[in-house]
């Protein structure tokens, strides 16, 4: 499957040889991002460093033609364990209805030291989406649920 790489002005660019998301499919692989605004800047504040993340997950998204309530799996990195009761009440906003899996996991640092969270994200293009941009999925062929269709 081709990829395609996908840009978004709206949020700090990559500072490594990554890019901030990768579409293959009808998948979009978010790359790890954190809570920062555009120029680098992360609020003093868990809450407020959690809650830019979301939004910068979610302009990344909206970037590769995705939503939130596309988002299917998640994985976030915490500096905090003590952190994790408010990590979830600003998920618990941006998922507010049927959430993604989620794995957190506790580390010692993150890239810069002011950097307390961050979060990457798989996204699956809604069928409605796939046929507007010419993807296609492909048939399914043989063994279990053959046959069946994906609602």
């Amino acid at each position: 499957m081709a990829k395609t790489i996908v840009r978004c002005d709206g949020v700090m660019q990559a500072v490594g040889p990554y890019s901030l998301a990768v579409r293959s499919g009808d998948f979009v692989f978010v790359s790890g991002t954190a809570g920062w605004d555009r120029d680098g800047r992360v609020p003093p504040d868990f809450r407020e460093e959690a809650r830019l993340m979301y939004e910068n997950l979610k302009a990344v998204l909206e970037a590769a033609g995705a939503t939130m309530a596309d988002v299917v799996s998640t994985t976030t990195y915490l500096v905090r364990a003590s952190d994790y009761r408010v990590l979830n009440e600003v998920r618990r906003v941006h998922f507010p209805a049927d959430p993604p899996t989620s794995a957190v996991g506790g580390v010692k640092e993150l890239m810069r030291p002011d950097l307390t969270v961050e979060v990457e994200a798989v996204a699956e293009l809604p069928r409605r989406r796939r046929a507007a941009s010419g993807a296609r999925r492909p048939a399914r062929r043989g063994g279990a649920g053959a046959g069946r269709r994906r609602g």
